[in-house]
Order: C-alpha cells, then structure tokens, then sequence
C-alpha cells in the first residue's frame, strides 16, 4: 500500500506530465521521480533491449498508449528480424507486459484488430509483424520522436504448415 507522500507524489508527477503534453512540448517521458520534457533531437530507443524512455500505459494519455504500442510491436519486429522467425507465446507475453499489458492475451487484437488493418500476423503460434506494422511503428516513432535501433527490417511471413 502506498503511503500518503507516496501516492501524492504520484499524482503530482501525472499532473505534471499532463500539463506538459498540453502545452505541446511533445512527449514528456519519465526517469525515476523527475519528469522531462523531451528537447533536441530523437531518442534512440531498442524495443528489444531497453526500458522505454517514456512511460507507459495503453489506457493511459495518448502519448503512454503510443509509447505502449511502440514497445510491443517494436519488440516483435526487433525479434524477427534479430532472429529471422516469429516471436513465441512466452515472447509476445514479455513484450506485452513491458509495454504496459498486464496480461500477454491482451495483445492478441493487435491479430485481428475489428476495423482496421492486422499489423500481426499470427503464423504457427508465431508472431510476424506485418508490412501494416512497420508502417504503424515507423508513424509512432516520428510522433514521439524517437529513432528504433537495432535490425527491424521486415521478415517474409511464411505460410502456415497446415
């Protein structure tokens, strides 16, 4: 349980955080209890690697969602292409939860999103990110300012074995 400080403390840092993205300095990040407003030129970010370099959250604000979808699905086109096959079940649920999922079966819209296009194609139990994908990833990193590092260069999706 949270003590009063703790929890004031908290709620200080998401007001903060909030009043900054209003203002429209772009995307406010988090390192421990400093909050920073990202200036300069692009974050260099490793999906696969490293911590996100802003929080997140996908019910949170709109920057915390994007960062969320940035880390999941970058950490599944970071696989595929460091390791040339799709990422597993135990993968996706890592992916997911450092993204902000609490459960790893929270992702799988991201297979079959209703409405709009599938960014992951789901091939054997396997997950590739598709060309819709790294379309979406390439978007969210400009949005946020940040340069992906690391191989994210599309896979072919093979064809299920049946």
């Amino acid at each position: 349980m949270k003590t009063a400080v703790e929890s004031l403390t908290a709620a200080l840092e998401a007001a903060a955080r909030a009043f900054l993205e209003a203002l429209g300095d772009g995307p406010v990040g988090h390192q421990g209890a400093a909050t920073v407003v990202t200036t300069g030129g692009p974050i260099e970010y490793d999906p696969l690697v490293e911590e996100p370099p802003y929080s997140t959250n996908p019910s949170g604000t709109p920057i915390e969602q994007k960062m969320s979808s940035l880390v999941y699905l970058g950490s599944v086109a970071r696989l595929n292409a460091e390791k040339q096959r799709g990422a597993s079940s135990t993968e996706i649920t890592r992916f997911a939860k450092a993204a902000g999922y609490p459960d790893g079966r929270a992702v799988n819209g991201w297979n079959s999103r209703a409405n709009s296009p599938r960014v992951i194609e789901n091939v054997d139990g396997f997950r590739y990110l598709n060309e819709s994908g790294h379309s979406y990833i390439s978007e969210l990193a400009d949005e946020l300012k940040i340069t992906l590092v690391g191989d994210v260069a599309p896979l072919p999706i093979p064809l299920p074995t049946e």
